[in-house]
């Protein structure tokens, strides 16, 4: 008798949770050819297996691993990955689409859950042709397009956290050997095309199809992002001039894949008329029928807080702090980067900056994006009353200037007293996302009204036809899709015109601006070899104080600052409190020389169009020990680990990725 190895976790059995039909109905209960007689029953079937990623609007958004953001909770997943401490042990136990209050969800995570519903999917192939004879030949058909794209889906998913995996392409029997060894992955991305090109020549024309069901833009959709990955360094070096299951064989005519696969949905827009950029950036997420859309989740308004999804934007990704109810604070590493109106960095000579109004003459996505203190971000009350009050995020001190206020070293800090809205016990970044916000819709901890998650839009897919441009030598046509989506009416930033590497640094950073906090910096960090410099630039917040004397006010903020040798280890916050001696990082690095217990590194250099610029993070940390931001040196972290258990039950069949 074969020795059964529970590889893949609970393949044989519907997963037990509460998002579909089958979970109520299990299949004991209506038989196989009920089900697959039905074109009704069979979407039901059908509508479960979109679930396979839960929406990134979760407690532990992957943009806080990243130098995009901070997850305040302690003892989270987001805080373990950040720190350096993730292993296969750890990994197991962060969980995935779960409300667990202990297991803040990543969405990285993803190996268990993914094969279930892969499992779900290659049942729902098989049996369809063998017992799906009753079915209407187009609902069976773009069932089965459905499906396959879902299953191409999935296993994109995998490849990007894991690289190669194990290719499951039917439903396991009883009496089958469940261990399956990780395929190359080039070989993983040619299955993937494989399944998407099945999908594609099923599903219906986006006119067609209902929204938020898949179609064939959906398609080309992710063929452009799944080719873009490929293509890219992570998985496509010059230095591996062969594959294997950890990175694909080094060829640049990837590139021209990646290239080709963006253009076929770039022209759906700006040939076909099919898409268009949002005349305003926010419109991707406050509009259900914005032209720029690809593909959404689409949320239906509760007041019921355990059942509302809903309140994952709304009541975590918000600008109000309600009881805890906060997920994501902006860093200042991330502030650096929204250029200023005239196309500089703050940095950059000649870019207006005033270190007095540090925000100000923003590119227009920041004001979009990040909330800044004393900046209006309109807010609706329970009667509908809407009101513009300014972000009141601040500290006051009384009878104080600011020459009482500079302080030296081991001074001790004044007393202050909060005058944010709400509380400021909830944030700790001195900035409030403000992104996926909707002002107009009252938010409370049973109440909210998201309306939509974007999995594709067409700002990330000019991005990506321009990476593939540049990688292909048309830097022309790179500049031109930058500056598409820095012309949207309401950016109206000036033009890029840089070549070469310069014109590399642009395009980084436009991808920066444009896609913060959906999620996909994480990935592109990695693609890039990028990850082990940016998640290295410590977790700094910002602080703002109102000064109060008299009749006379005046206002500090502690910001990133460039480096300035005469005022370094001066006035600097973190060091004038006995907590700063517990500032060192946590996690061993694997390589080179080990940063255990010692210092977080403050002071930061960044090359930007050719020059090099330190940036000085050691005057903005808030009142709160900083998470200790650690990429480990052995690069472990590009990869996700394989959880321990799933190496154990396949004794040892399975290949972890390197450094776990």
């Amino acid at each position: 008798m074969k020795k059964i190895y529970i590889l893949l976790a609970s393949v044989l059995v519907l997963a037990s949770c509460n998002d579909g039909f089958l979970d109520k109905t299990p299949l004991d209960k209506l038989s196989e050819d009920a089900v697959f007689n039905s074109d009704a029953l069979a979407e039901a079937y059908v509508n479960a297996l979109y679930t396979v990623l839960p929406d990134p609007y979760q407690e532990g958004n992957v943009g806080c691993i990243t130098d995009e953001g901070y997850f305040r909770y302690g003892g989270t997943s987001t805080r373990y990955i950040a720190s350096g401490y993730m292993d296969p042990d750890n990994v197991m136990y962060m969980k995935e689409g779960g409300q667990a209050h202990n297991t803040r969800t990543t969405v990285l995570n993803i190996w268990n859950r993914t094969y279930e519903w892969i499992h779900k999917m290659n049942y729902f192939l098989q049996y369809i042709e063998e017992k799906g004879t009753k079915m209407t030949e187009e609902g069976k058909t773009r069932l089965m397009g459905e499906v396959y794209y879902l299953r191409a889906w999935s296993y994109f998913l995998l490849i990007q956290r894991y690289a190669g995996v194990p290719i499951i392409k039917k439903p396991f029997a009883l009496d089958d050997d469940f261990t399956v060894d990780r395929a190359n992955f080039d070989d993983c991305v040619d299955f993937i095309l494989d399944d998407l090109d099945k999908a594609y020549n099923m599903l219906p024309e986006a006119k067609d199809a209902v929204q938020g069901r898949v179609n064939k833009d959906v398609v080309l959709a992710l063929r452009c992002r799944l080719t873009l990955v490929a293509a890219s360094l992570q998985f496509n070096d010059p230095a591996h001039p062969t594959g294997d299951v950890f990175h694909g064989a080094y060829s640049q005519a990837k590139w021209q894949r990646a290239f080709e696969a963006a253009k076929a949905i770039v022209d759906r827009a700006d040939v076909d008329g099919a898409y268009s950029l949002d005349d305003t950036y926010d419109g991707f997420w406050k509009d259900i029928n914005s032209p720029e859309v690809i593909w959404a989740k689409y949320f239906v308004a509760t007041s019921d807080a355990d059942d509302n999804y809903t309140k994952k934007a709304q009541l975590l990704y918000t600008v109000e702090y309600y009881n805890g109810w906060e997920a994501f604070h902006p860093t200042q590493a991330a502030q650096i980067d929204f250029e200023m109106t005239n196309g500089k960095k703050w940095f950059e000579e000649g870019s207006g900056y005033d270190e007095t109004h540090p925000y100000a003459n923003r590119d227009p996505r920041f004001y979009y994006c990040i909330a800044a203190p004393f900046y209006p971000y309109g807010s609706t009350s329970k009667d509908g009353t809407y009101s513009n009050d300014p972000l009141l995020l601040y500290y006051q001190y009384d009878d104080m200037t600011r020459d009482d206020f500079l302080m030296t070293n081991n001074a001790k800090e004044p007393a202050y007293t909060s005058k944010a809205k709400q509380t400021t016990s909830g944030n700790h970044g001195g900035l409030e996302l403000y992104k996926w916000y909707i002002p107009t819709s009252y938010i409370s901890e049973s109440q909210t009204g998201s309306l939509l998650y974007p999995w594709f839009r067409l700002g990330e897919m000019y991005l990506n036809y321009a990476e593939a441009a540049y990688r292909t030598g048309r830097e022309d046509i790179c500049r031109e899709y930058i500056n598409k989506i820095r012309h949207r009416p309401d950016v109206m930033m000036p033009d890029v015109t840089e070549s070469g590497e310069f014109l590399w640094d642009r395009l980084v950073n436009e991808r920066r601006v444009e896609l913060y906090a959906e999620t996909i910096r994480y990935f592109d960090l990695r693609r890039w070899k990028m990850a082990d410099f940016y998640e290295n630039v410590p977790l700094a917040s910002a602080k703002t104080m109102v000064l109060k004397k008299g009749n006379k006010m005046d206002t500090v903020y502690r910001v990133a600052r460039l480096y300035d040798e005469s005022r370094n280890n001066t006035n600097y916050y973190w060091a004038n409190t006995d907590a700063s001696k517990t500032y060192t990082y946590a996690a061993h690095d694997g390589a080179g020389e080990d940063r255990f217990g010692k210092p977080i590194e403050y002071i930061i250099t960044y090359k930007w169009l050719g020059k090099e610029y330190t940036i000085d993070y050691g005057d903005c940390i808030l009142n709160q020990n900083p998470t200790p931001r650690c990429f480990p040196r052995d690069g472990r972290n590009y990869l996700m680990p394989i959880p321990r258990n799933e190496i154990t039950k396949s004794e040892g069949k399975l290949t972890q990725n390197p450094g776990y």
